[in-house]
């Protein structure tokens, strides 16, 4: 079984939308420092045609040959000799590895409102892979809104970015329309069209949250052969999002398709970016949530408990949740509240090696019940304490 690359967006992508701050240029390098960390293979850092972008991304490139970073840079460029050029600039200036990620729009609500013939767009393609090219650029080709867009005007555009020298294409889901079906269906057609040509190259997925399918999606183009998936850090970007690379990279973990000696460091990158962005992570967020591994409903805490009891706490962990916190570096918790039983109470106290009589433990129970609330781990502790005197 192959394993997938992955491709981050949160500091290109991810910062176009949805954020209250944007880091400084030495914030995104600690950043970057700690998505190398974690095993990502690429990073998109910018969109340079413009000065103050352009200024930033070198800023990142020779930041990062400094610290020594193993991670290849992405800068994103339009079909124009500017955007292209500038990519070239930070290529010379820099001795960083960098790819150009060269887009095109195709799908016909953008053509039709451009105005743009099919014709048109495939020129400007070979126009603008030919020169990166010729300066010495590899490029990753994107047919924006590949989702949306006609299967026959896709495949062309294609075949010409790799005529012309494009080594991998990025299939972009941009405003989050596909479904796992489609999205399979996609990446299958595109895979078939490329084999059959006998065209070698890396295949991306990039998808958006705008119907809440990004996460599924992602997996689905996986599934269906995408040698890379793209994505950004707690699903982060405009409108709903994009792709939560965290959240894709712990489920290929577990399924065997992508290996990362060190997922403590993706948690320790996810309360980062949470941090210099100025984003509160939901509770309910799965995983890196502060809800994600808790339980107060009293049959579940009785089965962990019993776990505990026996010593087995890697099984404890995984009785009643999906992801073993332990990957991340996190626990599992239990809380008392209205649903709990006398488990709930124990299991926090044998955490804190306090033992009570079941009399203390129902009076406790009674409390949460009565004031219908979560009763806090140290509240129970201080009240087991009060009421053993």
């Amino acid at each position: 079984m192959k394993s997938v690359q992955i491709c981050d967006e949160t500091l290109r992508d991810g910062l176009e939308g949805g954020v209250n701050r944007i880091p400084s240029v030495e914030e995104k390098l600690d950043l970057l420092s700690l998505a190398n960390d974690s095993g990502i293979n690429d990073a998109m850092v910018g969109f340079p045609g413009q000065e103050v972008a352009y200024k930033q991304a070198l800023a990142l490139c020779k930041g990062a040959e400094i610290r020594g970073l193993n991670i290849r840079f992405g800068l994103l460029g339009r079909m124009v000799e500017a955007d292209i050029h500038a990519i070239d600039r930070i290529r010379q200036n820099s001795s960083h590895p960098v790819i150009a990620h060269l887009f095109i729009p195709c799908s016909p609500i953008r053509r039709y409102v451009e105005r743009w013939e099919v014709d048109e767009l495939e020129r400007l393609t070979r126009f603008g892979v030919a020169l990166a090219t010729k300066l010495g650029l590899p490029v990753n080709f994107s047919p924006e809104d590949t989702s949306r867009a006609e299967p026959e005007i896709v495949e062309r555009l294609c075949q010409a970015a790799i005529e012309e020298g494009a080594t991998e294409i990025t299939v972009c889901d941009t405003v989050g329309y596909l479904t796992p079906t489609g999205t399979e269906q996609l990446v299958k057609h595109l895979r078939q069209f490329f084999d059959e040509k006998g065209f070698k190259v890396r295949l991306d997925f990039h998808g958006h949250n705008d119907r809440g399918l990004a996460l599924v999606n992602s997996l689905a183009a996986v599934n269906a052969g995408v040698d890379c998936i793209q994505g950004t850090m707690l699903g982060i970007g405009e409108r709903a999002g994009n792709a939560p690379l965290d959240l894709i990279m712990i489920n290929l973990q577990m399924q065997g398709l992508w290996n990362s000696q060190n997922l403590i460091k993706l948690r320790e990158y996810c309360m980062k970016v949470a941090q210099l962005c100025e984003l509160n992570i939901p509770e309910k967020y799965p995983v890196f949530g502060t809800n994600s591994f808790l339980t107060q409903m009293g049959v579940h805490a009785s089965a962990i408990l019993k776990a505990e009891l026996q010593q087995n706490k890697d099984i404890a962990a995984c009785i009643y949740s999906g992801v073993d916190p332990s990957l991340v570096g996190l626990d599992y918790g239990i809380q008392v509240g209205p649903y709990s039983g006398r488990a709930n109470v124990k299991f926090l106290l044998h955490r804190k090696e306090i033992e009570v009589a079941d009399e203390i433990v129902d009076e406790i129970l009674t409390k949460a019940r009565t004031e219908n609330r979560i009763i806090e781990n140290d509240e129970v502790v201080q009240m087991a304490n009060l009421l053993s005197l």
